[in-house]
């Protein structure tokens, strides 16, 4: 192990040209873990209780946070996935939250029913234990794009996303309890082996950069992986693998200079074969160890150990200091101790100064670069419904977005511009639209909301809606969801089902979307008691399709019996027209507080398309 160690510390030596810290400032901030002696966080610790060093030499700690963050209660499960059509997503809550990368090393995971369920253990169990304000990607080293999903709240996405890994690994079914020899030995380097640990590097490292953007934030990479099947010696040492060994050594330099700590978690248990062996373990701990992280190998029960990976990336304190050399191009040790007996610390071990003077950003935040971010903002305050819905013209789909604020923060606002994107699964932009909106006081008292929307024309497909806004005070503020287009040109499609208020007092904007849906959605499922309630769905059947169209609704409150709302018999001629036709549904008046779910049933011949939407009603 200190062998392995020691090779580390070489490859970030020939590494010292890597830039570092795009802040633009001279302000080292390094995240510390403090754990007891049973290995559980240690809160309650003050500015003076650490002391730090840089190049063995003590500096001032000028800033100074604990983070302490809720996980999920014991035994929370994943809710069932929406059903609704339609996404909900807001950047008005409490806290920042944890930021989670899961990443599935699909390269390095042997084809094994048994390795494949495991990893998928691991994974899920991290976004069962996620907070209420965490946010999660997750990602597989081949970038397959079925099997990944963007920073998300939505647990049931995610979830969605790990069951979608498989191994695209040459290694089969798992070997005899003896070991058997490395591939890669003897001075020789396998080419599969070699591209493939090269390409997991690089993934990893791409990902690492993407989390580097996010400032005065501590980032978790939960890696899942049976490891690379070669000691990091042969990677370093062998002349045929200079590509994998620069791959390896950017991705720890990242991880290191941008707060980024690495937990490597072994499918394996305790098998030894040729994906699994002594090797491919110390990898793993090696990647852990270099960026502040740990490494669980050798256990049959791997999983038990993201309690503690969500327990310590929730609780933290976070130290910042001025670079005593700064700008000089070299790495940095950084070592810091706790005043306080019996804990133990953990932290980055060093950086990289940018070299020549620092960059800084001047002037006001842009709405691109909110839309570019990786994650959302949090700031001014919005909610947003995005509704997939069919449309006339090319593309024939579109994304109406209902958009949310406050009366009171609209106000303050003024005057706002927004930047709607529609982002691909290839991370490229396919549609946007850009519109500002001004606010009055007229616009209605602090305590209401107000109604506004937009639309994003897109093709069929699963899109990342972003929206971005920035006001004439200068607050910003951005929100991210995915949505799934259908495809409206088959026999029977459903766009989404989205709940709306003739009430609600609506700007302008609203008029995008009236040729799409009759009214602005509402972007929450939570409804004060009192309001007057229509359901709406956009629906569209094929021009040559036979049969009646029949639609019947019902609404269920917990522990009632469904109540049907109308069952009528349309004329099917609306909704065959090119951008199809809208069924609304008025939901009965002074609807009680409690849960419910409401149920859309289409039939047309012998296909047959549901929606539903849950929605909770609550007091005043």
């Amino acid at each position: 192990m200190m062998r392995a160690a020691a090779l580390v510390l070489v490859m970030l030596a020939q590494a010292a040209s890597q830039p570092a810290f795009k802040s633009g400032v001279n302000l080292v901030e390094v995240d510390v873990v403090v754990t007891d002696k049973a290995g559980q966080p240690v809160r309650g610790l003050r500015e003076e209780d650490f002391e730090v060093t840089e190049d063995g030499r003590a500096v001032s700690v000028e800033t100074f946070t604990a983070i302490d963050l809720p996980a999920a209660a014991p035994g929370t499960v994943v809710t069932e996935p929406d059903r609704s059509g339609t996404s909900l997503a807001s950047n008005d809550q409490e806290d920042e939250g944890r930021i989670l990368l899961i990443v599935m090393d699909d390269y390095h995971v042997s084809f094994d029913a048994g390795r494949v369920a495991a990893s998928k253990a691991i994974a899920r169990r991290l976004v069962e234990r996620m907070g209420p304000w965490d946010q999660a990607a997750v990602i597989s080293t081949s970038g397959r794009s079925s099997a990944q999903a963007e920073f998300t709240s939505d647990r049931a996405l995610l979830v969605a996303a790990i069951d979608k890994f498989f191994p695209q690994s040459e290694l089969g079914a798992r070997g005899g309890i003896e070991q058997r020899p490395p591939a890669m030995g003897g001075g020789r380097f396998n080419f599969i082996q070699e591209t493939k640990a090269r390409w997991a590097m690089d993934a990893l490292s791409n990902a690492a950069k993407t989390l580097a953007v996010i400032p005065h934030r501590r980032k978790a990479v939960l890696l899942v992986s049976q490891g690379l099947p070669v000691s990091v010696e042969q990677i370093v040492t062998n002349q045929n693998a200079a590509g994998a060994a620069q791959a390896l050594r950017d991705f720890i330099v990242t991880a290191q200079r941008s707060n980024i700590a690495v937990y490597t978690m072994d499918p394996c248990g305790l098998d030894l074969d040729e994906g699994c062996n002594i090797n491919s373990r110390q990898n793993l701990e090696s990647l852990a160890e270099s960026t502040g992280g740990f490494a669980v190998t050798n256990t049959n029960a791997p999983e038990r150990s993201v309690d503690r990976v969500v327990a310590e990336n929730g609780t933290y304190y976070l130290l910042g200091y001025a670079a005593p050399t700064p700008n000089d191009g070299k790495r940095h040790r950084i070592r810091v101790r706790a005043r306080v007996p019996g804990v133990e610390v953990r932290a980055r071990d060093s950086y990289y100064a940018p070299r020549g003077p620092a960059r800084t950003i001047e002037g006001p935040v842009s709405v691109d670069s909110l839309i570019g971010a990786p994650i959302q903002s949090r700031g001014l305050s919005m909610r947003v419904a995005a509704v997939p819905a069919p449309l006339a013209q090319k593309p024939a789909a579109t994304v109406a977005v209902g958009i949310e604020m406050t009366a009171a923060d609209a106000i303050r606002a003024r005057t706002v511009d927004f930047s709607l994107v529609a982002v691909g699964t290839d991370g490229k932009i396919r549609a946007r639209q850009r519109f500002r909106s001004s606010f009055s006081a007229k616009s209605g008292d602090g305590k209401r909301r107000i109604l506004f929307g937009s639309r994003v024309d897109v093709p069929p497909g699963r899109y990342q809606i972003r929206l971005g806004a920035v006001s004439a005070s200068g607050e910003i503020g951005s929100v991210f969801t995915e949505v799934q287009v259908p495809d409206f040109g088959a026999a029977l499609a459903l766009g989404g089902l989205s709940l709306a208020s003739p009430a609600a007092p609506t700007a302008k904007l609203a008029e995008l979307l009236a040729s799409v849906l009759p009214l602005v959605p509402l972007a929450s499922s939570e409804i004060p008691a009192g309001t007057q309630v229509v359901a709406q769905l956009p629906i569209r059947v094929s021009s040559r399709a036979t049969g009646p169209l029949t639609i019947a609704a019902k609404l269920t409150r917990d522990g009632a019996a469904p109540q049907s709302l109308d069952a009528p018999a349309p004329d099917v001629k609306p909704f065959a027209a090119a951008g199809g036709s809208v069924y609304t549904v008025a939901l009965p008046a002074n609807l009680g507080v409690g849960n419910y779910r409401l149920v859309v049933e289409t039939t047309l011949g012998r296909e047959k398309a549901t929606r539903e939407v849950r929605f909770k009603v609550v007091g005043g």
